[in-house]
C-alpha cells in the first residue's frame, strides 16, 4: 500500500513515518505540508492512500480533498486531525474522505485498520541475495535496495541531527540511442558517479533513464547546490562509446532529509517531481 502524508507538523509526521515504515506492504511515497505541494506531488504519484491534517501550512486540508475528489483521485483519504471530531468528521466524510480519525484518540485505531489493509510480505535487505539488490547492467543499488539504504541513512542522519541531499539525475536522451549504446554510456556514467562519492554515499539506478545519488555526510548546507553542480558537470561530460564521443543532457532534481520529506519515499517523490519540473505545472 503506497501512502501520501499532508501533515504540517514535523514531529507528527516524523511519528507517523516512523510507525508505517515497520508496517509490512506499507511505503511512504511522498510528504508535503501545504496543500499546493501536496496536490502536485499526488497526482504525480497517485498513492492508494491519502492521510492528511486539515490545518496545513499553507491552504486547508479540507479545500485539499475537494481539489483531489474535483479532479478524478480514486484513492482512498484518510483525515487524522485534531478538529472537533463531531463537526468535522461529517464535513470531510460528506467532502470525498473515506475515514476520519481524532489525533488525541484514535492514533492506534488508523495504525490497526492500516495493518489489516496491508498486504504482501515483507522482505529486508538482509533477507535477500545481493543479486536482488542490484542493477544487472550497472550494478549499482536498484530502487529496493536504494529505499532501504535511504532509511537507514536517514535514521542515522535523525540520530545525529544532520542533513542528506538526495539527487535524481533525469537523462532522457538514454532512451533514443541504440541499446546497445545507452548500455555502454549507463555503465561509464555509473562508474563515473561511483568514483565521485564517497563510501558512505548511496549510489543508484533507480530506472533506465534515472540515476540517484545521496549525500549522506554534509557539514554546510551550501554543499547541497555545489555538489549538485558536480553531479551535473561529471554526467554532462563526454562519454566515449566505440569511438563516438556521447554527450548526454541530465536534468536534476534534489530533495532534503529532513526540511523536505522524512521518508525514502517522500525524499525520491520529491527529487524526481523536481528534476520532472512537476512544480511549474500549471494543470
Amino acid at each position: 500500500m503506497n501512502i501520501f502524508l499532508v501533515e504540517d507538523s514535523v514531529s507528527i509526521r516524523r511519528l507517523l513515518v516512523r510507525r508505517l515504515r515497520q508496517m509490512p506492504g506499507v511505503r511512504v511515497v511522498g510528504e508535503a505540508d501545504g496543500e499546493t505541494q501536496a496536490l502536485a506531488l499526488i497526482r504525480w504519484t497517485q498513492p492508494d492512500l491519502v492521510m492528511m491534517d486539515l490545518s496545513l501550512a499553507e491552504g486547508s486540508g479540507l479545500h485539499l480533498l475537494g481539489e483531489l475528489r474535483g479532479s478524478g483521485y480514486k484513492g482512498r483519504v484518510a483525515v487524522l486531525s485534531s478538529q472537533e471530531a463531531e463537526v468535522y468528521s461529517k464535513l470531510c466524510l460528506d467532502a470525498g474522505a473515506n475515514a476520519f480519525y481524532d489525533k488525541a484518540s484514535a492514533l492506534e485505531t488508523l495504525f490497526d485498520d492500516l495493518e489489516n489493509e496491508a498486504l504482501g510480505p515483507h522482505c529486508s535487505a538482509e533477507d535477500r541475495p545481493d543479486s536482488l539488490l542490484r542493477d544487472g547492467l550497472t550494478g549499482l543499488y536498484n530502487e529496493a535496495a536504494l529505499r532501504e539504504r535511504l532509511d537507514q541513512a536517514a535514521r542515522a542522519a535523525m540520530r545525529d541531527g544532520v542533513t542528506l541531499a538526495v539527487y535524481v539525475l533525469r537523462l532522457d536522451a538514454l532512451k533514443t540511442l541504440p541499446t546497445d549504446v545507452s548500455n555502454q554510456l549507463a555503465v561509464k556514467l555509473a562508474q563515473r558517479l561511483r568514483d565521485a562519492c564517497s563510501d558512505a554515499d548511496i549510489v543508484a539506478r533507480r530506472t533506465f533513464t534515472q540515476f540517484c545519488v545521496v549525500m549522506t555526510q554534509m557539514d554546510d548546507a551550501r554543499q547541497v547546490t555545489t555538489y549538485g553542480e558536480r553531479l551535473l558537470e561529471l554526467t554532462r561530460q563526454p562519454i566515449e562509446v566505440d569511438g563516438r564521443s556521447h554527450q548526454l543532457e541530465a536534468q536534476l532534481g534534489v530533495a532534503l532529509f529532513p526540511t523536505g520529506a522524512m521518508s525514502s519515499g517522500g525524499l525520491l517523490t520529491l527529487a524526481e517531481a523536481s528534476a520532472f519540473g512537476a512544480f511549474h505545472t500549471t494543470h
